[in-house]
């Protein structure tokens, strides 16, 4: 009974912290107390951590209303030794805001009303970075891009994406999940908020020493190719999502990302099981610069 009641209430007891069927998570850090690591004298880098909120997902129709950058100074092996610039602005999308979005945000007509962007300043931020990170960075980057064009084309790097959580041990890849796996929690959801939370989760320390971060940006730095499977017949989509390959609805065509050395396996592949004959199948090499766009 006494078990019952302390399991019921949620307290903790002395020597949870080591108990296997205990997992405590603890808010996470404001920036001006991250816990950095010590500068070494190598090189430095300018990671902008960046997220968006907006009134929906279609960047064509839809618009920017909170947006957060945090510029990290990372070293050679992805360790975070300094916090450099921030910055949020809310911004006045000049429509109503869906009541779905103020739920999740808690961002209100009234508070973004007038409120507005100085995109030279922003732009300006954004390109001092070597690379730029977001949690499912296609979505923040089409705004983004959308917003200030002459980011286009800036190196990207997506947290989602381009690290295997999988592989590490994680057992999915939203935000909030991947947060407490790492033993924290935020319980706000604007944009800045949002920002420290993937930067907790960036610093997480994998079981070979290294962090995510540093994992991260260096599979991000690597090319690959964009291998699409051209003029693929509709009834055969099963076979090419069991492979791997995804939809694009704009350019209406299936594809996959594979490395460099694997075209000529993967065009094999192709011709045996999706298209005999026909055009060759289109291969484009990419780069951070073009991944996610």
């Amino acid at each position: 009974m006494h078990e019952s009641h302390h399991l019921m209430t949620g307290t903790l007891s002395r020597g949870d912290e080591d108990n296997p069927d205990v997992r405590i998570l603890r808010r996470v850090s404001t920036l001006d107390k991250f816990p950095l690591q010590p500068r070494g004298e190598g090189p430095v880098r300018r990671i902008a951590v960046v997220d968006t909120e907006t009134t929906g997902t279609d960047p064509l129709t839809d618009e920017i209303i909170d947006i957060a950058v945090v510029v990290l100074e990372v070293d050679e092996a992805g360790e975070i030794v300094g916090v450099a610039q921030a910055g949020q602005a809310l911004r006045d999308p000049g429509m109503p805001i869906p009541p779905h979005i103020t739920m999740l945000t808690g961002i209100t007509d009234e508070d973004v009303c007038g409120r507005t962007i100085d995109l030279d300043r922003l732009e300006r931020l954004l390109a001092s970075a070597d690379v730029r990170v977001a949690h499912s960075a296609a979505f923040d980057i089409a705004f983004i891009e959308n917003l200030m064009p002459g980011l286009a084309g800036e190196p990207w790097a997506c947290s989602m994406e381009d690290f295997d959580w999988l592989g590490t041990g994680f057992d999915g890849r939203k935000l909030g999940h991947l947060l407490m796996q790492c033993r924290w929690f935020n319980s706000a959801h604007r944009a800045m908020a949002d920002v420290i939370s993937l930067i907790h989760v960036l610093s997480h320390r994998l079981t070979h020493g290294g962090t995510v971060l540093g994992e991260l940006l260096a599979h991000a730095a690597k090319s690959s190719t964009r291998f699409e499977a051209t003029n693929a017949p509709y009834h055969l989509r099963g076979l090419l999502k069991a492979r791997g390959y995804r939809w694009d609805p704009r350019h209406r065509v299936w594809w996959c990302e594979i490395d460099e050395c694997d075209c000529a396996k993967e065009e094999r592949w192709f011709r045996e099981h999706i298209a005999a004959s026909g055009p060759v199948p289109r291969m484009l090499p990419m780069t951070w610069r073009e991944r996610h766009r």
